[in-house]
């Protein structure tokens, strides 16, 4: 998920003058937390504002698959099983959408109005047409795909734009698929506000804490903001088989609706209560959603999650982490230093950080990363480094992914097909688990060696060369990376 599309990182983002150690209430924890026992009832819309609004969504029905041809969909009501607890293999493909002009002119007609008026918006900006078919097939003839064809013709992240929107369920196990639009400012450090299709699988109406965390990932949250209070939340059954949820926090706005066919649509909007100028109230947004048509999606490669892989609890993003950790990072990396040397005397450490990989509105691990230049010549004269990366406990799985599984949460990938060059094996040295990747082409090498130990720590050692170097092959390596002493770090503060 991007960053800016989270919720919790948008209603942050609408108090500026809250620093995060001053916040009386921890956003990432309310927001990033487990399913919470719903303690309060939804307030019901009247049924005579649901009658006339419903007049306004049109039947109109747009299909959006991979193939010109028809295609068939099924219903949200045709699956043997439950779409939430379902995802995709992977991202959708890049490929040719014939429907994507109707599809945008229905998000126009339906929240262009709403986001010039409410201030998002300067009406002239969703003045801009679409390239002919002609130069869009001509560009795809060159390799490109559908959208990066549209990408490299200009018509690429406008305002209120449908493009393609893939997210991960449970840390990257599964895909979600749709599209998302939003306010095409690419000069702006925060979107101001998106809008989000969602076809069916991998998430849940039931409203709590937002973002990847979960599986099913929830719509919409009627959790808390920075007042402590929970905002004003409403869900609305429509005679048509649509429900309607809408979230008032105050200086951002969320709404959400769940169509029959199981996919789904939600948005939200940053008011910014400090002085941009933007006001919406929650009807016009409640009108605006339900004036959006139900989407077709092709949901052929939708398939049940059986089992979910049981990762330990990553981290919360801190901004104080870095330097808080910094001297601990390198005493690790003084560590290695002196393992390496004693091997190949005169390795130099080059360059060295305490590092939070993953995304700011979501658990990330936590890193101990060096680059390091061994005494080493290959045969094209190079000199030869090594990259050492301590991972501390948490929000990661020791070991080679499955086949059927993305190198999340796991921190090899390996592409092993009968058609790929890698060779991934998983061995045990010294009773831990040691995960190797290989990949030659012709007399390049390129090693990658991870070592994970059982208290919970990993260190992986990637490397590569040209030609053979006398006493630094795939065995030394391995060797060396096992050789590696625990990482300098308190285990106490991993208590998850």
């Amino acid at each position: 998920m991007h960053q800016h599309d989270d919720p919790a990182t948008m209603l942050r983002r609408a108090r500026p003058d809250t620093d995060a150690e001053d916040a009386p209430l921890d956003l990432d924890a309310v927001f990033k937390a487990g399913y919470r026992a719903r303690r309060r009832s939804r307030a019901l819309v009247g049924g005579g504002a649901t009658a006339a609004v419903a007049g306004l969504a049109a039947v109109l029905v747009l299909s959006l698959g991979g193939a010109p041809a028809p295609q068939e969909y099924p219903a949200g009501d045709g699956f043997d099983f439950d779409p939430a607890t379902a995802g995709y293999s992977g991202p959708a493909p890049d490929v040719w959408d014939q429907r994507q002009p109707a599809l945008d002119e229905s998000l126009r007609d339906a929240f262009g109005g709403l986001a010039v008026d409410s201030g998002f918006l300067d009406e002239g900006r969703l003045d801009y047409d679409r390239p002919s078919d002609d130069e869009i097939r001509a560009a795809m003839d060159e390799g490109a795909g559908y959208y990066s064809a549209l990408s490299e013709l200009g018509y690429h992240d406008l305002p209120l734009q449908f493009g393609p929107w893939n997210d991960t369920g449970n840390s990257g196990q599964v895909y979600l698929r749709g599209l998302i639009a939003r306010d095409g400012d690419e000069e702006a450090e925060q979107t101001s506000f998106t809008v989000n299709a969602l076809a069916p699988g991998g998430w849940t109406a039931e409203p709590g804490p937002t973002g990847d965390v979960a599986f099913p990932q929830h719509l919409i949250s009627d959790e808390a903001s920075w007042t402590g209070d929970a905002p004003e939340f409403t869900t609305e059954e429509l005679d048509d088989g649509r429900t309607l949820m809408t979230a008032d926090h105050g200086c951002a706005l969320e709404a959400a609706v769940v169509y029959p066919n199981g996919s789904a649509l939600r948005s939200s909007w940053d008011l910014d209560c400090e002085g941009q100028g933007r006001e919406m109230a929650v009807e016009d947004l409640r009108d605006a959603m339900l004036a959006m048509p139900q989407i077709e999606y092709d949901t052929s490669e939708l398939v049940p999650v059986d089992e979910l892989l049981d990762i330990p609890a990553g981290w919360p993003y801190d901004e104080a982490w870095p330097g808080a950790a910094r001297d601990d990072m390198q005493a690790s990396m003084d560590a290695i230093a002196e393992v390496l040397d004693a091997a190949y005397p005169g390795v130099e450490l080059r360059s060295a950080d305490a590092v939070q990989r993953g995304i700011m509105s979501g658990p990330v691990r936590r890193d101990y990363d060096g680059t390091f230049a061994l005494p080493l010549a290959d045969d094209a004269g190079y000199a030869v480094t090594a990259n050492v990366v301590y991972t501390l406990p948490g929000g990661w799985l020791p070991g080679l992914p499955p086949p059927t599984t993305g190198s999340d949460p796991y921190l090899l990938s390996c592409d092993d097909g009968d058609d790929k060059d890698d060779i991934c094996e998983e061995t045990e040295v010294d009773g831990r688990t040691v995960a190797t990747r290989v990949f030659d082409i012709g007399d390049s090498h390129s090693y990658w060696v991870a070592v994970f130990d059982p208290d919970g720590w990993a260190v992986t050692f990637s490397t590569n060369f040209e030609g053979e170097i006398d006493g630094y092959g795939l065995e030394d390596v391995i060797e060396l990376a096992a050789a590696l002493p625990a990482p300098v770090y308190d285990p106490a503060e991993y208590d998850r």
